[in-house]
């Protein structure tokens, strides 16, 4: 059966067949011509062969040069709907104008301008259209259909406009099919302005008009407006079609309201509207995007006609769920139907393979695509990468990636991400450099790669560098370079990040605000930290937790404790990590009772069994309080095995309060685990050092030289009019240190002269 030529939806329903109606005019320019042939034998032929052999007994009649038969000749040719054809229409076409001198009938123009749309050669319909002015032959109603079409289609604005222009010099402005088309070529343009300007001024609307216009305001993003659209439809008097609620249907996914879609979809029942696939895939997409996966589910389950596309839905919003074992079990059901699965079936599939680490999946997902062709597709090749890389097969996917022919910024960047993943920087930075072309996506990677290794100065580093290569932030660039200067506190750069977000109109989501509570909390300004937390809208466990945090990085502990018992009163679902917060701030602010019981609250009422972390906390806030008793035994009746940063806590508060004999009962704790920190044997060197033991002193230097351990350097930062500055302990190639020198013994010698005697406690060293 030959293939029928299909419209888009927005404009099928109002063009009629011009075929019928124009072939007459066409036929009553041919003057003296006997038609003798029956019109309609073209139309038996069912495919571009049938069509040929039909041509070739014309051409035996002699009949190939006449008018009527040229006009079905081309007419059929388009009604096939092929590249093939359309060539065999236009050959036919151009020899008839050549041998008739004549321009042709608008007609055939409309057909062959109708035809190139329709396979997308929309530049091709454009000069057909332009050469037909050329020639003196005025376009008729059915004209500006077809060419605005061809014009959305190659997004070819100039042109289209110019069009517009001669609908309004030859009054057709107020023609509904073209006013129709109008509406669809400037909303696939983008241009929504202009799509609702025709859409207001037209004196007659249907229900192609509305679902036009709803389209462009879905397909340019803006949802809401599309959903205020369709209501003002309805109240119109409209009655929707399927495409229209589909829309409708397809607005309320991305918005992602749950009850407005089901608002909506109880339109279907009401107009007695017969569901069909389209329908369906729209609405288990939209349940799918609400999160009501189960009630998507079950349409789906309930559909008598699963299609691919129905499928891939499923498949698609269960990966980016997280789901993959249902990824699996949908793929393995499309198997079982004889569906064969698609590029966008192995978009889903590689990615649920990546998510769960499965290199068997990925393998045969590889495998399949490979025996189908489907690594022509770029975004294919990168999942692939991605999944290897994931997968933790590093090799294997650089050798994908080194044999891609079209290596796209996406598969860079996938290479990239895999070396952060598995923590070679060095690979990421050196191909990071290689790329020749790199997005938002790319610098993102690395940031984040170097706040992931503390290495925050750097990463501010590459974020100037980025912003004067022109490459604009997005949340994703604000959270990690809001994390790296929290971490530096480095107070003026978070005041910067705060302004550039407020002047570059970046959406401040919960996650985005979150990390800037926590940032300005850490640089120790809890005002603008509080200021900014009173202003979310919506608080989840995470805000919550970086308000306490900021209270405690400042000593108010009784402001954190305050913030915890709002969060528990407001039923917030709380989570290990803010028991951290608020113990900590309990110890920084000797609240030992609050912070008792607090963690006995834990298990106690909120349920959640406390972990290392919470003990280590516990230890210390005793041990700040001088509990070095009460810690002790904490740690003996512990259900789990403390670990060297709980006897590292405890042996920090036996130095403050200079109890060498606990001291000791750490260092032989440690010691039969075989611990050998750096920082605890430092400490407890230190410890020693306070009690004039030098002897001991220099067993534990002599042990750490043995060990072959060796003290991180200390670092500080300090901001100056902006600029970060760095100091690091015996560093002699800082051009600033003989400076520095210079003050310290300038102040040193104010001191003295004032009679300022020097605190010999902390020298750790037996300098006599």
């Amino acid at each position: 059966m030959a293939a029928s030529l299909h419209f888009s939806p927005l404009i099928s329903g109002n063009v009629p067949n011009q075929r019928n109606l124009s072939r007459r005019n066409g036929l009553e320019q041919a003057r003296g011509v006997n038609f003798s042939m029956d019109l309609d034998s073209f139309k038996a032929c069912r495919n571009m062969d049938e069509v040929q052999q039909f041509h070739c007994h014309q051409m035996k009649k002699g009949l190939d040069h006449r008018l009527s038969p040229v006009t079905d000749l081309i007419a059929s040719c388009v009604e096939v709907g092929d590249t093939e054809s359309l060539n065999h229409a236009r050959k036919a076409f151009d020899i008839f104008r050549m041998d008739k001198r004549t321009t042709g009938t608008v007609f055939m123009h409309n057909c062959l301008i109708r035809g190139y749309a329709f396979v997308g050669l929309g530049d091709e319909a454009i000069r057909l259209y332009v050469q037909m002015l050329g020639e003196g032959l005025l376009p008729d109603k059915f004209t500006f259909p077809f060419v605005l079409s061809a014009c959305a289609k190659s997004l070819a604005l100039h042109e289209g406009s110019q069009v517009h222009g001669l609908v309004f010099k030859m009054g057709m402005e107020e023609d509904l099919f073209i006013g129709n088309s109008l509406i669809h070529f400037y909303a696939e343009c983008g241009e929504l302005g202009s799509s609702t300007k025709v859409f207001d001024e037209m004196t007659e609307r249907n229900v192609v008009s509305w679902t036009s216009l709803i389209s462009g305001y879905l397909r340019l993003d803006v949802p809401r407006e599309a959903i205020d659209l369709f209501f003002r439809m309805l109240n119109a008097g409209e009655r929707p079609n399927p495409v229209t609620m589909v829309c409708a249907i397809s607005a309320c996914g991305k918005l992602q309201d749950l009850d407005l879609g089901k608002r909506i979809c109880t339109n279907i029942g009401e107009m007695g509207m017969k569901s069909n696939a389209v329908l369906t895939n729209a609405l288990v997409e939209m349940y799918m995007k609400c999160g009501a996966t189960e009630e998507a589910k079950r349409i789906f389950d309930e559909s008598d006609d699963k299609n691919l596309v129905l499928y891939n839905i499923v498949m698609s919003n269960y990966s980016d769920k997280g789901l993959t074992r249902e990824v699996f079990c949908i793929l393995d059901g499309m198997l079982a139907g004889g569906l064969k699965p698609d590029k966008v079936t192995m978009l889903s599939a590689l990615s649920a393979s990546a998510q769960s680490c499965d290199l068997l999946m990925g393998r045969c997902c590889h495998g399949y695509a490979l025996r189908n062709a489907l690594t022509c597709w770029d975004n294919v090749v990168t999942a692939i990468i991605d999944m290897y890389a994931k997968c933790g097969k590093l090799d294997t996917a650089s050798r994908v990636f080194e044999l891609m022919q079209n290596k796209t910024t996406a598969s860079w960047n996938s290479v990239i991400s895999g070396y952060v993943r598995n923590g070679d920087l060095d690979s990421a930075r050196l191909m990071f450099n290689m790329m020749p072309e790199r997005n938002i996506v790319s610098w993102n990677t690395m940031i984040g790669a170097l706040v992931q290794e503390e290495q925050f100065q750097e990463a501010v580093e590459f974020f100037r560098v980025m912003r004067a290569e022109g490459v604009k932030a997005d949340r994703v660039t604000l959270m990690c370079v809001s994390l790296a200067a929290g971490h530096m506190g480095a107070l003026e750069l978070a005041k910067w990040i705060l302004r550039y977000i407020s002047n570059s109109e970046i959406i401040c989501d919960i996650k985005l605000k979150t990390a800037l509570v926590d940032m300005f909390g850490r640089c120790g300004d809890h005002k603008t930290a509080m200021q900014l937390f009173s202003e979310m809208k919506i608080k989840d466990v995470s805000a919550w937790t970086a308000a306490i945090g900021s209270a405690a990085m400042v000593g108010d502990g009784e402001h954190a404790v305050q913030l915890f018992n709002e969060m528990v009163e407001q039923n917030i679902s709380l989570d290990a990590v803010v028991f951290v917060k608020v113990l900590t701030a309990c110890s920084h602010g000797g609240l030992v009772k609050q912070g008792i019981d607090i963690f006995q609250s834990m298990e106690d009422v909120h349920k959640i069994s406390p972990q290392i972390e919470h003990y280590g906390c516990v230890v210390d806030l005793l041990g700040r309080a001088g509990l070095l008793e009460d810690a002790v035994d904490l740690i003996r009746n512990m259900p789990i095995e403390p670990n060297e940063i709980v006897w590292g806590s405890f042996l920090a508060a036996c130095r403050i309060h200079k109890n060498l004999e606990l001291a000791i009962h750490a260092d032989e704790q440690m010691t039969k685990r075989n611990w050998h920190r750096i920082g605890t044997q430092v400490l407890l060197s230190n410890i020693y050092a306070s009690a004039g033991k030098w002897t001991d002193v220099a067993e534990v230097r002599l042990r750490l030289k043995e060990k072959g351990l060796q003290k991180i350097p200390g670092l500080s930062w300090i901001e100056v009019d902006g600029e970060l500055h760095e100091f690091v302990s015996g560093d002699e190639f800082n051009q600033s240190m003989m400076n520095v020198e210079l003050k310290l013994d300038e102040i040193n010698s104010r001191l003295t002269a004032t009679g300022c005697l020097h605190d010999l406690s902390n020298v750790l060293l037996y300098v006599d």
